[in-house]
């Protein structure tokens, strides 16, 4: 283990250094791949994150953290519901696509999108989805905070998450000892 900060650097130095080794560290962070909808005057909106975690079960709701500078975040403030769609191993095009690849509704000619209650589009063959209510946002740094409550589950029984790792998408495999 090291650390490439150093005394006699500058505090703008150590600021960039600081980022940069973070950011490195941060790569090392295995996480699940999801795709945030929602809906706003008749159009569909979304994007790929990583940033998505269970906050508690009681009440059900989860956190996620989306860049400041994301077209999704005025619709998604104007609507209050978006949907969290736990991609699977074989939907890297999926995540491709909401992660800048394409633009705008493009995104959705991806995978088979359905309808929620909200008007706001769900992957039908994800892994899982949450089907979410704006309860609270806080502003940090370059992110929003969410907090979403969550109103409804849909869930396979099959297990096999797209997981992001340093910069590539892996999969998982069960540990023997895990048993």
């Amino acid at each position: 283990m090291h650390s490439n900060l150093h005394s006699s650097d500058t505090t703008a130095e150590r600021g960039e250094q600081l980022q940069m080794l973070f950011k490195q560290s941060m790569r090392r962070l295995a996480a699940s791949v999801s795709v945030i909808t929602c809906a706003a005057d008749d159009q569909w909106h979304g994007l790929t994150a990583t940033a998505v975690t269970s906050l508690c079960a009681e009440p059900a709701s989860i956190v996620t953290c989306i860049n400041a500078s994301s077209s999704v975040l005025p619709a998604l403030n104007a609507s209050r519901h978006f949907y969290v769609n736990l991609l699977r191993s074989e939907h890297v095009a999926i995540s491709n696509s909401f992660g800048g690849r394409l633009k705008g509704s493009e995104r959705f000619t991806e995978g088979r999108w359905a309808l929620g209650e909200e008007g706001v589009p769900y992957l039908e063959d994800a892994q899982a989805n949450l089907f979410c209510q704006v309860e609270h946002t806080i502003a940090y740094g370059t992110h929003i905070v969410v907090i979403g409550r969550v109103k409804d589950v849909r869930f396979t029984e099959q297990v096999a998450p797209l997981i992001y790792q340093n910069g590539l998408y892996v999969g998982t495999t069960p540990l023997a000892c895990s048993l």
